[in-house]
């Protein structure tokens, strides 16, 4: 992965949903729509993330060093727990802000503008959302999906306020302004249920890493493997370990060998270690492979 693209992408992201951030809060304090106004102030949240995943991108490239000697890939899933959270805490502040807006009777707004503004960023988050997906799909990037995932729910939040203020407009027009008022409260806490799908999104996977729970398809497919190789290479025992951090994955195999295993040279364990290796897929810097070899099932209790 191109790891100077990811991180050209995230800074565009940032300032793009910086821009969109200004123009959401700008109107909603303009026209007095709260869900206007939430719109803003997610994106704005958006945009501190992106900025934790764009210094989180430029630290994963870098070495490792003495006190952080396997890199900075658990930062990852780190940075995507914090969006997932704030996007989860977000959706029960607009909820609670719908109820209450409801109770009180709705509110006043100014459809015009509103309109306006929400079929334009309509068009351009959604344009921005399938452009991103588009290099990503050469990049395979997990910040850049994730990230991606912003600009989703904006587009769909944007959706959202569109359809409310047009519904709102035919009302007036048609001599019910007073339901009107309520279209404001409505899409706010309509909004809020729509962002709580892709904050579980986030938050499964992340916590999963954060926790150090072992990725079960990554741990099949070291059993399957080693189990085959005990059979082939006649091994008397074999543990695997399996983590993942973000994109890293850390894989430790221990093998016993018997009493009467014939080892002419080191050079033939070495060859063992390349034939699990291929079989385990292909070797990168994101992947961790530790394999050690003893005569003794101490070494692996």
């Amino acid at each position: 992965m191109n790891n100077r693209s990811e991180q050209s992408l995230l800074q565009q992201s940032t300032v793009m949903m910086l821009a969109v951030a200004i123009a959401g809060i700008a109107t909603g304090f303009v026209t007095g729509a709260q869900s206007v106004l939430f719109d803003g102030f997610f994106s704005l949240i958006a945009t501190f993330i992106k900025v934790l995943m764009l210094i989180t991108s430029k630290l994963i490239a870098k070495e490792s060093n003495h006190r952080f000697q396997f890199g900075f890939w658990h930062l990852e899933p780190m940075v995507l727990l914090i969006e997932g959270s704030f996007l989860f805490l977000i959706a029960i502040y607009a909820f609670l802000n719908g109820v209450s807006g409801f109770i009180n009777g709705g509110r006043e707004i100014e459809l015009g503008m509103l309109i306006i503004y929400a079929a334009v960023f309509t068009v351009v988050e959604f344009a921005y959302f399938f452009y991103i997906r588009y290099r990503n799909r050469e990049l395979k990037s997990t910040l850049i999906q994730f990230d991606n995932i912003s600009w989703l729910v904006d587009a769909m939040l944007s959706v959202g306020l569109l359809v409310s203020f047009l519904t709102a407009l035919l009302l007036t027009s048609r001599g019910y302004g007073h339901l009107a008022v309520y279209a404001d409260p409505l899409i706010l806490i309509l909004l809020a249920l729509s962002i709580l799908p892709p904050a579980f999104n986030i938050l499964r996977p992340a916590l999963r890493d954060v926790l150090g729970m072992a990725p079960d398809q990554l741990d099949n497919k070291v059993r399957q493997v080693m189990d085959a190789i005990k059979i082939e290479h006649g091994l008397e025992h074999y543990v695997s370990y399996v983590q993942k951090h973000g994109r890293a994955r850390f894989i430790e195999i221990h093998i016993v060998l018997s009493a009467d295993y014939h080892v002419e040279a080191v050079g033939k364990l070495d060859t063992l270690r390349d034939e699990i290796s291929a079989r385990l897929g292909r070797a990168d810097s994101t992947r961790w492979l530790t394999i050690c070899f003893t005569g003794d099932r101490k070494w692996i209790v």
